[in-house]
């Protein structure tokens, strides 16, 4: 009997620290891709913004100072709308997903188009509607 529980005990044990979850198991990647990298390290800088179908450019008050930086460790920092905001980034697949760690709310960007200096990215806020950023490495 002692055995037996012994083995049911060692078991439960083991299943419980097989249950963390990996990166892949999430939908990101531990692994920074080509296009990934390109963006990390470098200061961008919002040249314009489309909200509507209207295309502002340079960018209106509300987003003249609007930026992003994002580091290879999965940190982020960024100016929208004139709000700082700081935190954890990962990737998975079309999408850059944000969370700010002051106010613990997640965001993301659906990326459009990468190139080593532009980046343009949709941005849906929490009441659907969206803007559109075109940015350039600064």
């Amino acid at each position: 009997m002692k055995s037996y529980l012994t083995f049911i005990f060692l078991f439960s044990l083991t299943l419980c620290f097989s249950q963390t979850k990996t990166a892949s198991k999430l939908g990101t990647s531990s692994k920074l891709s080509k296009s990934d990298s390109m963006m990390c390290s470098k200061t961008w800088k919002v040249i314009s913004v489309e909200e509507w179908a209207v295309v502002t450019k340079p960018p209106g008050e509300k987003n003249q100072n609007d930026m992003l930086y994002m580091s290879l460790d999965g940190q982020f920092e960024m100016m929208l709308f004139g709000e700082k905001k700081s935190g954890t980034w990962a990737r998975a697949g079309q999408y850059i997903n944000f969370t700010d760690i002051a106010s613990g709310k997640k965001f993301n960007y659906k990326v459009i188009s990468i190139e080593p200096n532009k980046l343009k990215v949709d941005y849906r806020d929490p009441d659907n509607s969206h803007s559109i950023f075109e940015m350039e490495a600064k």
